[in-house]
């Protein structure tokens, strides 16, 4: 203890941050996977739509739209993927990132948990903000 403090050694920082690192790799694996079913699934839809009758125009918009959308997942679990691996090379600009990708999963968090559903992506995201922005142990690595 110094100066009333516990603090953190570094190889036990050194692990916290490893592990939001596999988190954040596990995140991007889900984020591609998902856009990956997304595109399949665009695709699908669009064509079944207008096998069965549906108006080909609409059928056509709904199916870019997931398209789009399941191309901007794959991007962001690639994007994430390179967060992650950044960060456990302890790149502050990681660090920084990841504290942004934490709060935007707090904030998403927050009607599951208004709904009584879950507090678990509360608990992570809220941990991890505290682990990269607050402990000044794990902060001391990026500098």
């Amino acid at each position: 203890m110094k100066g009333g403090k516990k603090i953190m050694k570094k190889s036990t920082a050194e692990v916290w941050v490893k592990i939001i690192a596999i988190l954040g790799y596990i995140g991007a694996a889900f984020a591609a996977l998902a856009g990956i079913i997304m595109l399949f699934g665009g695709t699908f839809l669009s064509g079944i739509t207008s096998y069965f009758g549906g108006e080909i125009l609409g059928s056509f918009l709904v199916g870019t739209f997931i398209i789009i959308a399941a191309i901007l997942v794959i991007v962001y679990g690639i994007f994430t993927f390179i967060v992650a691996l950044n960060l456990w090379k302890h790149k502050n600009w990681a660090r920084i990132v990841m504290i942004v990708i934490a709060a935007l999963g707090l904030l998403g968090s927050i009607p599951s948990i208004i709904a009584g559903v879950g507090i678990v992506p509360l608990v992570i995201n809220g941990g991890i903000i505290y682990l990269l922005a607050i402990n000044k142990d794990i902060v001391k690595l990026f500098r």
